[in-house]
């Protein structure tokens, strides 16, 4: 039986998306309720205990972390942002666990987890089951993926799985590697068989937007057991980025029409980056403002397309990063959290938050 979650051209922002999507989904059969349940208490429990730390902090608390636990990756897909990036000294099992707990103690909600492949690391799904205070978002290649891990999630209660994926198989193979598409086939069903709320990520550009854009695409993602989907332009950084991938404005709009079709026809809820970030009044979220970024090393940082940290948590933990004065200058500065060409403002304002992060750097001196 089909579910529509929108009836009209409303455009809620990424939290509000995300929990119409848990309730929906959860309200399908009443053994994921608890999972529901699970997750309602985690927020709210976030939300009281920010109020209270806050108030003792020279800064911001988050809502989410993001944390790449390994920049490694067995995959070496083209124009990717952690193509090449330093793999050595990554956080250990002790420290990670560290900074977790810490996040947990300032009420932080969600950790969205990315890489590299965060499952290269072999000791992440059981750090993730010992923090069931955190919601954990795990974007991975889904190569690791087994039917033991997918018993393990199911267990947990706390973990959502976004396999990414390119479009169909030609998209997917091509950027990904010969055989990456029957892996995304592959771990869906394993998730699927353990009846686990799940997604899917997809960079959209150039190559790849005529085959996301599709109908047949939504229906395949719909007939693997995806229940929400994000679409994340395409930002040319890394290594080896790819200029004729980069989306213009007439592509845009096609590809957000979509979306909001999508939104009031399918079971399946797609969330667009950057739009459904920035919202009408064009403002980026991260800076610490409701998102920052802890590398593998434990460097912070604005977000991951702006790699600049002049704090790292092995030395002051996470309130060296909510109180940076690094990514509180860029939110002092308005116009660097908002974007025009790129659909990463920090990105687009690459140059002027470089002076000052080494400004900052030097006056340390």
């Amino acid at each position: 039986m089909q579910f529509h979650i929108f009836s009209t051209k409303r455009e809620p922002r990424i939290g509000s998306l995300i929990m119409l999507v848990i309730s929906a989904w959860s309200v399908r059969k009443p053994r994921r309720l608890l999972f529901l349940a699970k997750i309602f208490g985690i927020f709210l429990r976030a939300l009281l205990i920010r109020g209270v730390k806050a108030r003792r902090l020279n800064g911001n608390i988050p809502l989410v972390l993001g944390i790449s636990p390994t920049l490694r990756c067995n995959y070496n897909c083209q124009g990717c942002y952690a193509l090449k990036s330093p793999i050595q000294d990554e956080l250990p099992s002790a420290e990670l666990n560290g900074l977790l707990k810490e996040a947990e103690s300032f009420g932080v909600a969600s950790v969205v987890v990315t890489g590299g492949e965060p499952f290269l690391r072999e000791d992440l799904l059981l750090t993730m089951e010992k923090h069931r205070k955190l919601l954990f978002v795990v974007v991975t290649n889904g190569v690791f993926l087994t039917p033991a891990f997918a018993r393990r999630i199911a267990r947990s209660r706390n973990i959502i799985i976004l396999v990414s994926v390119e479009g169909f198989e030609e998209e997917t193979d091509a950027r990904r590697g010969k055989g990456a598409y029957r892996k995304v086939l592959q771990s869906m069903k394993y998730l699927k068989a353990e009846d686990l709320l799940y997604g899917f990520a997809a960079t959209a550009n150039t190559a790849n937007l005529e085959a996301l854009s599709s109908d047949q695409f939504t229906e395949e993602m719909l007939n693997l057991g995806c229940k929400v989907g994000f679409f994340t332009e395409y930002i040319p950084s890394g290594e080896k980025p790819v200029g004729s991938w980069i989306l213009n404005n007439q592509e845009r709009e096609k590809l957000r029409m979509k979306v909001l079709e999508l939104r009031r026809k399918k079971a399946l809820v797609i969330i667009q980056f950057p739009h459904d970030e920035y919202g009408k009044h064009n403002m980026c979220s991260a800076s610490g403002k409701a998102f920052l970024h802890i590398n593998a090393h434990g460097e912070v940082e604005p977000c991951p397309f702006a790699p600049y940290s002049c704090e790292n948590i092995r030395e002051g933990g996470l309130r060296s990063a909510f109180e940076s004065p690094f990514l509180r200058a860029i939110r002092n500065q308005p116009h660097l959290m908002q974007r025009n060409t790129y659909a990463c403002a920090l990105f687009e304002h690459r140059d002027e938050v470089g002076k000052l992060h080494d400004a900052i750097l030097n006056n340390r001196k």
